[in-house]
């Protein structure tokens, strides 16, 4: 009986380290970078990644050291692959849409260029991408900042790609923000209109390098029933790239807002 419960016990502790094994830490900065870190490092990783929101990711593999080679496997079913020039300690894995949030499976596996300097990875850094298209200023030179352009800051917004919804929603975290990256051909000042659905009372911070526009969100009957709403005016100068900032700045209710869209209107003279 001593020596069965004994190994009971043992087995008991090998189940558990082997579990241990499976799963790794996630940590989120302020831009909505993750980093998830494996329980241990090493040439060969499994784990579960507990993704927080789904979405679109740029991904890479940070090693303990620089090292020439192949890094290569998948995250929720997502391949990734990628290759080490042995001057930097990062590796670009490429770009992956996770289609869900919770726990997803991650695999890796390295081949070095020179076994005496192996790739040993010690994390993997997601960073937010656009799910859309590069934008592009329309003829008559308004520019339509759609939700599913934008690059998302934070720990569950995110794009709803519904055709009911087309938003950036699960705003339930006053410190997730969204950014749009675009070129400007012709120069204008603009109105900005903001299609979105609310029950009010949200402050919320617009900023194109200097300029800033501060306004609140108004209630729309709802969060699925979106209106648009004039908030303010950018000079948009000079011809190239422009990064437009949205930030709450106060959340009121459940949600900071649904937002389908901005839409940058010229004046004309």
């Amino acid at each position: 009986m001593f020596f069965g419960g004994v190994m009971k016990r043992l087995i008991g502790v090998v189940l558990l380290c082997a579990c241990t094994t499976l799963f790794g830490a996630e940590s989120v900065d302020e831009n909505g970078v993750v980093t998830w870190t494996p329980a241990a490092a090493g040439a060969e990783i499994k784990g579960e990644y507990n993704a927080a929101r789904w979405g679109m990711y740029d991904v890479q593999a940070q090693l303990e050291a620089a090292a020439a080679g192949k890094v290569k496997g998948s995250i929720g079913g997502k391949e990734l692959s990628g290759s080490g020039d042995g001057q930097a300690a990062n590796v670009k894995l490429g770009r992956v849409y996770l289609d869900k949030s919770g726990k997803l499976p991650v695999s890796l596996s390295t081949e070095p260029a020179d076994a005496a300097k192996p790739l040993n990875i010690k994390a993997l850094l997601l960073t937010p991408a656009p799910e859309g298209k590069p934008i592009v200023q329309d003829e008559d030179v308004s520019i339509t900042l759609h939700a599913r352009d934008s690059i998302v800051h934070g720990k569950t917004l995110r794009f709803e790609n519904r055709p009911d919804k087309n938003t950036l929603g699960y705003w339930g975290n006053e410190k997730d923000w969204v950014s749009w990256d675009f070129e400007v051909k012709k120069p204008a000042k603009f109105i900005v209109f903001a299609m979105h659905g609310s029950y009010g009372g949200s402050e919320i911070e617009i900023a194109v390098g200097d300029q800033k526009l501060n306004w609140t969100t108004k209630n729309t009957g709802g969060y699925h029933t979106f209106t648009f709403l004039e908030v303010g005016t950018l000079n948009l100068e000079k011809p190239g790239p422009y990064s437009l900032t949205l930030k709450p700045t106060k959340k009121v209710g459940g949600a900071v807002m649904d937002l389908r869209q901005l839409v940058l209107c010229p004046i004309l003279k």
